[in-house]
């Protein structure tokens, strides 16, 4: 350690403690901003998008009751059966004439970022928040 003081200066040894003080404060930074920032009243919605462009805005707050909130959607196929409870969405039952009921096997979902798509219905189901800063997703 003693040869090492012998090439520092004062002046270098503030800089590197300046260093590292900011290096610190930028990795601890964005896990304070994101704890404070979050506010428990961002309303969540669902949104149903069928055929006729048509798009059903139901907030997420709607599905906290006993029962699960059951939507009909009409499609070139037929009606789809959206189920929704306790914060989540999914597509229930899809037309007997859809071939793969993908769209069934998608399961639930419950935040912002997944969709739920039934191409040959042509009905699509997100969750958007309502101060959602997110522009677009990509796989």
């Amino acid at each position: 350690m003693d040869k090492l003081n012998k090439y520092l200066t004062i002046s270098d040894k503030i800089l590197i403690l300046l260093i590292v003080v900011f290096s610190i404060i930028m990795i601890v930074y964005p896990f304070v901003t994101a704890y404070f920032n979050q506010s428990e009243d961002q309303e969540a919605y669902i949104y149903i998008k069928n055929r006729t462009k048509n798009i059903q805005r139901i907030p997420i707050s709607d599905t906290y009751k006993e029962e699960p909130m059951k939507i009909e959607v009409e499609g070139p196929l037929g009606i789809s059966i959206i189920e929704a409870h306790n914060g989540r969405v999914r597509l229930k039952e899809a037309p007997e004439e859809d071939p793969a009921k993908i769209c069934e096997k998608t399961g639930w979902i419950d935040k912002p970022g997944p969709s739920i798509i039934c191409v040959p219905n042509k009905i699509s189901i997100w969750i958007e928040r309502s101060d959602s800063e997110l522009d677009a997703i990509s796989w």
